[in-house]
């Protein structure tokens, strides 16, 4: 198979704003987790398409709003995460559950606002939809739901976050390489042998077990670690019974950043790529073990398999960070598209999508 992208859409400025304007303002976000807005006044931020976007709980509702005051347009929450009002740091005017100023300091110094003047200054509003404990956020008042947009995986994607335990690790790092890079190169195996020969190789993942639907794509493969036999028994066993149980390992693409796995359905890892620039992308990786009904303390052996998890993830991820740094001064000098074999198949259909998207197919 070709490659359907050619080398200058993984550096090229001109094609990055396009990105924003045909693509990531069109599409539906992952977020974050039902656990990240438990609370009143708890929130998460996020850039969407270069939109300052600002999700909070609000009164037990979970809103999202342009992250931008109306007064003089300070960024209203400036942390990645937190719990905090929905607040201008700056001359302190407060929102309320619908994003209309509802607290303005020294207030008679202004001219008397009416309710309608008011209403004009709220804050822009956008939709949130939720998978199970997976929110989802979009820029698109004309998007189709959610569940449409995840398709044939919504179902599984929905069991998976319910059956989400401890987060045990968050990992957060900027590579220096396209967006499509880093998604590209999760989405196939052929890699496995060289750039993971100590980590992820020695598992030994296999085979061409794909499954499309219109934007996302799963592998499901084998692995060598038999899960009631061996060492891995005490760890089947402390986690059974399980709401999601696996055979091997399942990963799965939803279109366009947003790349879950699961092995054994005993851990997950869900991991966003975020552009910043043509050349730079924020990955974020989230690793949980799945919720077990053992009410008794973790047992030394449970706590290494935990550390020994989140050591395994780093490691994997920061060779990837490596090859894909590589791509990237690569892909400045040269004007092939490139060859695609029946293992990057996956690589193939996420080409398509996205292409799809910018030729104004979707």
């Amino acid at each position: 198979m070709n490659s359907n992208i050619p080398a200058i859409h993984y550096h090229d400025n001109d094609i990055f704003t396009q990105e924003n304007d045909m693509l990531f303002s069109k599409v539906w976000h992952f977020v974050g987790f039902r656990s990240d807005f438990e609370n009143d006044n708890d929130f998460v931020t996020a850039k969407i398409a270069d939109t300052p976007i600002v999700i909070q709980n609000v009164r037990g509702t979970i809103k999202a709003f342009l992250n931008v005051c109306s007064h003089r347009f300070s960024i209203i929450q400036q942390e990645k995460s937190g719990n905090r009002p929905l607040m201008c740091p700056y001359h302190g005017w407060a929102y309320d559950k619908e994003g209309i100023p509802s607290g303005i300091p020294k207030k008679p110094l202004f001219k008397k606002f009416t309710k309608e003047e008011l209403c004009e200054m709220k804050l822009k509003e956008f939709q949130v939809s939720f998978c199970g404990n997976l929110c989802f956020v979009t820029l698109n008042k004309n998007i189709e739901p959610l569940e449409d947009f995840i398709g044939i995986f919504y179902n599984e994607l929905k069991e998976m976050s319910l059956a989400l335990g401890d987060r045990i690790d968050v990992n957060s790092m900027e590579i220096t390489a396209n967006w499509k890079v880093i998604v590209e190169n999760t989405l196939e195996s052929y890699h496995v042998g060289l750039i993971h020969a100590e980590t992820l190789a020695k598992l030994e993942p296999s085979g061409l077990d794909f499954e499309f639907d219109e934007n996302n794509s799963s592998w499901t493969s084998d692995l060598n670690i038999v899960k009631d036999k061996g060492g891995y028994k005490k760890i089947n066993n402390y986690f059974s019974p399980r709401e999601y149980d696996i055979e091997g390992y399942k990963h799965i693409l939803i279109f366009p950043n947003l790349l879950i796995s699961s092995t054994h359905g005993i851990s997950f890892n869900y991991s966003v790529i975020e552009p910043i620039t043509s050349d730079v992308s924020r990955f974020t990786s989230h690793v949980f073990t799945t919720k077990t009904e053992n009410p008794n303390e973790k047992s030394i052996v449970i706590k290494a398999f935990e550390e020994s998890l989140i050591n395994f993830n780093r490691q994997v991820f920061d060779e990837d960070k490596a090859v894909c740094q590589l791509v990237q001064q690569g892909v400045r000098h040269t004007n092939l598209s490139g060859k695609l074999s029946d293992e990057e198949e996956r690589v193939h259909h996420f080409q398509k999508t996205y292409l799809k998207f910018l030729q104004h197919e979707s």
